[in-house]
């Protein structure tokens, strides 16, 4: 986790709070979902993808993107501890509807140039979102962030005595 974990569980904690943002950040990945819908991709990896601790892949996330998924607590917080997503329960998605961008641009059987040129251009509006409304830019791995929050996004008062893990 990076030294200024406490920064990073604050601006979860702010993000979390800034409504405007989250839906304008919903309304972007809708549209990645559209765009990506386009071609066509099929998943046949059945959720295997989310098993990182196998696969070698690692899911990145901004501040505002950590802030729409754990506005729900995940049903397996001990799995992010071993780097697999804490919202997955066998093959299903949990969080399918405020998963990240990483995971609607990852499919294992499709060209990665179309999937790359997806998630630049709209993680670059993600990154503008966080600019037009003053919401610190952090980009962390996912399960570490989880594994090490303290459920910044859920209201938590972050100056609560005992409430300093780092995010």
């Amino acid at each position: 986790m990076p030294a200024d974990g406490d920064r990073l569980r604050q601006a979860v904690l702010a993000a979390s709070r800034h409504q405007a943002a989250l839906d304008e950040l919903e309304a972007l990945l809708r549209r990645a979902d559209e765009r990506i819908a386009q071609r066509c991709p099929v998943c046949l990896g059945g959720g295997a993808c989310c098993k990182f601790d196998l696969t070698g892949n690692r899911l990145y996330v901004s501040t505002l993107e950590l802030a729409l998924l754990i506005c729900q607590d995940p049903p397996h917080p001990d799995r992010a501890g071993r780097n697999r997503c804490p919202y997955q329960a066998g093959p299903r998605c949990l969080a399918r509807g405020r998963r990240p961008l990483g995971c609607r641009t990852h499919f294992c059987r499709a060209p990665a140039d179309w999937m790359n040129e997806v998630y630049e251009d709209i993680h670059r509006q993600i990154r503008e979102l966080h600019e037009r409304n003053g919401v610190e830019y952090f980009y962390v791995e996912m399960t570490a962030a989880i594994g090490n929050a303290d459920a910044p996004a859920r209201g938590e008062d972050a100056s609560r005595p005992g409430s300093g893990k780092n995010a």
